[in-house]
C-alpha cells in the first residue's frame, strides 16, 4: 500500500484506533499512528492551552509539551473516558503544573508542601469544550455582572475545570479564603443580576 494511501486509511480510523495501533506496532507504523493524532487535536490541545496560558507563543510550547507527555504516557490511557477527554486531563495538568512551577522559580524555592492538588479529569470535559454557546452566555453574563477577579476565578473554575486551590495558587490569592470566595461572592451577583437565572447552570457547569 502507497504511503499516502496509508495516510488516508489512518485517518479512517478513532481516535481510539489509532491508540491501539500505536501501542501494538512499533517504529514507523507507530510514529505514524500518532502524527495522525497530533495533526487531529493539535488546534484543539493549542486552544485549550491559549485559554489557560494567555499567550499564543507559551500556548504553542506547552502543546507541543502535551503531545510529549502523550507520546510517553501512551499507556495511561486505559479506554475508561473518550481519547479526547483523556487528552484534555493531560493538556490541563501540564498547563497548570507549569505554570505553578514558573511562578515559583521566579519568586521563591519550590515547596512541595504547598503543591495545590491537580485538577481532576472531568466527566465529558471535550463536551463543556464544545459547548459554544453556554460558555459565550456564560462569558458574557461574567462581563456584564462581576469584577474582573470574579469574573477569572469563576470562568478558571467552571468552564476549565481547575480547582480552587490551583486558581489560588495561579492567581496568588492572598484573601484568607483564596478563590473560593470569589466563587461564593460571583454566584451571589450572577443570580441577583440575572433574576435568578445562573448562567454557570446553564452552561451545565455546577460546583
Amino acid at each position: 500500500m502507497a504511503a499516502a494511501e496509508e495516510r488516508v486509511e489512518r485517518e479512517r480510523l478513532s481516535d481510539e484506533e489509532l491508540v491501539e495501533r500505536a501501542r501494538r506496532t512499533a517504529g514507523a507504523e507507530a510514529d505514524a499512528c500518532l502524527d495522525a493524532l497530533y495533526r487531529r487535536y493539535y488546534p484543539k490541545v493549542a486552544g485549550w492551552c491559549l485559554r489557560i496560558a494567555g499567550d499564543r507563543d507559551r500556548a504553542a510550547e506547552l502543546a507541543q509539551e502535551v503531545f510529549l507527555r502523550v507520546h510517553s504516557r501512551l499507556d495511561g490511557f486505559r479506554g475508561d473516558s473518550r481519547f479526547s477527554t483523556w487528552l484534555y486531563a493531560v493538556t490541563r495538568s501540564v498547563a497548570i503544573n507549569r505554570a505553578i512551577a514558573e511562578r515559583r522559580r521566579r519568586e521563591q524555592p519550590l515547596d512541595d508542601q504547598a503543591t495545590p492538588e491537580p485538577a481532576d479529569p472531568g466527566a465529558g470535559a471535550d463536551d463543556d469544550l464544545e459547548s459554544a454557546q453556554a460558555a459565550a452566555w456564560m462569558r458574557s453574563a461574567m462581563a456584564e455582572a462581576l469584577e474582573p477577579d470574579e469574573a477569572k476565578v469563576l470562568y478558571l473554575h467552571y468552564a476549565l475545570g481547575l480547582t480552587l486551590p490551583a486558581i489560588t495558587e495561579l492567581l496568588r490569592l492572598s484573601n484568607k479564603s483564596g478563590a473560593k470566595a470569589y466563587i461564593v461572592s460571583g454566584k451571589r451577583k450572577l443570580v441577583r443580576r440575572y433574576g435568578g437565572r445562573d448562567p454557570l447552570s446553564a452552561a451545565g457547569r455546577n460546583p
